[in-house]
């Protein structure tokens, strides 16, 4: 079981939030149109490359333990709708995944080998079953 800690600080400027996690620091922000200054990926765009990227790594996380896998090529591209709904509130609607890869296993193990890329994926699993979120206020 794993724990993750991820700090954020709302900035004076624009929409921007110093975000860190471990050794790593980052910047969130929002579009011009949003009224920030575009200084960074926005949270939704955060939320999409979350899901692609656990996506390629599970793949190479499975490969590595499987040398008879070799990956020649494994992209992804997702794209996010959102709704804006009548009283303000907005929200991620639907998620689209699109994978490219290309392995050197044949069609059937490179199926298999997908489905457990899917199945894997931790990003992919907590969205899929929607995580309860526990807010608490200090």
């Amino acid at each position: 079981m794993g724990k993750y800690i991820v700090k954020s600080k709302l900035r004076k400027v624009g929409a921007q939030v110093d975000t860190q996690t471990g050794i790593h620091q980052f910047i969130v922000d929002e579009p011009i149109a949003g009224h920030g200054t575009d200084a960074g990926p926005n949270p939704v765009q955060y939320l999409l490359s979350a899901v692609g990227s656990c996506m390629a790594i599970t793949a190479n996380d499975i490969a590595r333990k499987h040398p008879e896998i070799q990956i020649k090529k494994f992209n992804t591209k997702t794209t996010g709708e959102t709704t804006q709904y009548q009283d303000g509130r907005s929200a991620v609607t639907k998620i689209v995944v699109q994978i490219e890869a290309e392995t050197n296993l044949d069609e059937a193990a490179h199926k298999a080998f997908m489905r457990s890329v899917v199945k894997d994926c931790t990003v992919h699993e907590t969205l899929k079953h929607a995580v309860p979120i526990e807010l608490q206020f200090v």
